[in-house]
């Protein structure tokens, strides 16, 4: 069946042509990029001239008075081939970008010095001075890539959380024990992470001084947070779009472990959300300045009138896992690209 294009989708009488659009993303065996080139494919059927572009070795060139991204080629599926010294270096054909009618989406953006290089940041900062609709911003992604700074905003914004508390040094897992005053198991988490990797099931105050000294060991500069293991069967990831909700999935937690990541193992399904919980994701999307976000948040025993309790907002969520499981409602990626035509989500 030939893909819909953004008329069949909108309404009004005047339809603006559809925009431009660069995904910029790094692609590598932990994680491979196949989100990105879903968008990529998704984008195309729409009519949408679309550049999937790699972090490594991207730069922005200006001739003529315009202005272009010049990437390594991205192949199907999202795998990258890296310069080799014993082959030319090859570039994809430069794509003119242009703040009036271009879109840079922001994937893979990573922690500087740890999963991503200074200069993405810098390159992203740059188009944002140029006038760039950037999706999601460098300042939402510092918020999202730091798990402690993510609580920080949760609580200045009274985003309801589990009781989460930070570890000082090498030597401070008794204290935050103490200020934490949680029956164990806990949860462990590295500043940094993401696809449920840096999570640590904690069975006592022993073992959780012994992984505190293993991690500082490993890294001085490691920051690490111990949060209450709240008891559920299952999490909510919620994906909003332009401070819309675009779909929402139930992730049960993994047989045999305590994490409910689709990269992990969980099998989603559909969900459908109360008005407290609706009402309360939107909240936590603006709260990190996130235009695409997935948000996860564990239920509260009484879903309609209490608040529930987030864990964090990711500003790169994978879709791969949310697009097959509501392959009944239509496409998510679709639904998340037809928001974007409107200009105004851009602004905001």
């Amino acid at each position: 069946m030939k893909a819909p294009k953004f008329k069949e989708f909108i309404s009004e009488e005047k339809v603006e042509e559809p925009y431009r659009l660069v995904i910029l993303s790094h692609d590598d065996a932990d994680d491979p990029n196949k989100t990105g080139d879903l968008i990529r494919e998704k984008a195309k059927a729409l009519g949408i001239k679309v550049l999937l572009a790699e972090f490594i070795g991207a730069f922005v060139s200006e001739e003529n008075d315009k202005l272009y991204m010049n990437s390594f080629p991205v192949e199907k599926g999202g795998a990258v081939a890296e310069p080799d010294p014993k082959k030319d270096i090859v570039y994809d054909k430069p794509f003119e970008i242009d703040a009036k009618n271009t879109i840079i989406m922001i994937r893979g953006l990573g922690t500087p010095g740890v999963s991503g290089n200074r200069s993405w940041y810098a390159m992203t900062k740059d188009l944002e001075h140029r006038g760039f609709a950037v999706i999601n911003s460098a300042e939402c992604h510092d918020i999202c890539s730091d798990k402690w700074m993510n609580q920080i905003i949760f609580e200045r914004n009274k985003i309801n959380t589990p009781k989460t508390v930070r570890v000082l040094h090498s030597e401070g897992s008794e204290n935050a024990l103490k200020e934490l005053d949680s029956d164990f198991p806990i949860i462990l988490k590295t500043g940094s992470g993401s696809r449920g990797v840096g999570v640590i099931l904690v069975e006592s105050a022993a073992s959780c001084q012994s992984i505190v000294q293993l991690l500082y060991r490993e890294n001085e500069f490691i920051d690490i947070i111990l949060q209450e293991k709240l008891p559920t069967k299952y999490d909510v990831r919620v994906i909003i779009c332009g401070e819309e909700i675009i779909g929402v999935m139930k992730r049960p937690i993994i047989e045999g472990d305590f994490r409910s990541n689709v990269s992990q193992g969980s099998e989603p399904t559909t969900h459908k959300l109360t008005a407290k919980e609706a009402e309360e994701s939107l909240r936590a999307a603006k709260a990190v300045e996130g235009v695409i976000v997935g948000v996860d948040f564990i239920p509260a025993k009484n879903r309609e009138k209490d608040s529930p309790h987030f864990i964090e907002v990711n500003s790169t969520p994978g879709l791969i896992g949310i697009e097959e499981a509501l392959k009944t409602e239509g496409s998510i990626v679709e639904k998340i690209l037809v928001k974007l035509q409107n200009r105004e989500v851009w602004n905001n």
